[in-house]
């Protein structure tokens, strides 16, 4: 089934790159150094826009992961006296129990 829809995709974007390329080629006066002032543009437009983005991203995924180590750094001393201490009152609970039906 993943098969079949990879290559579903992939021959939709096949023929949609197809379709671009055809209509780009179609274009009258289209030189060379026109397709690359329109890559470089492309490229820094990336650069400036879209790479900054992904690294406030990844900025803020690095963040998340130091705050949520530190929180269970700080939680895991109580969790583990909390524990300790409930198993303790249940077995007091139990014993006292015991002891009322004797």
């Amino acid at each position: 089934m993943k098969v079949l829809v990879l290559a579903v995709v992939l021959l939709c974007v096949c023929s949609l790159e197809g379709a671009v390329v055809k209509r780009d080629a179609e274009t009258p006066g289209s030189s060379l150094p026109d397709v690359f002032t329109q890559y470089f543009h492309t490229v820094s437009e990336y650069l400036s826009k879209q790479l900054p983005e992904k690294a406030k991203t990844e900025e803020l995924k690095t963040q998340a992961k130091a705050y949520l180590e530190q929180a269970n750094e700080q939680l895991s001393p109580i969790a583990k006296q909390l524990h300790a201490e409930f198993v303790d009152l249940l077995t007091k609970l139990l014993e006292t129990g015991k002891k009322a039906v004797q």
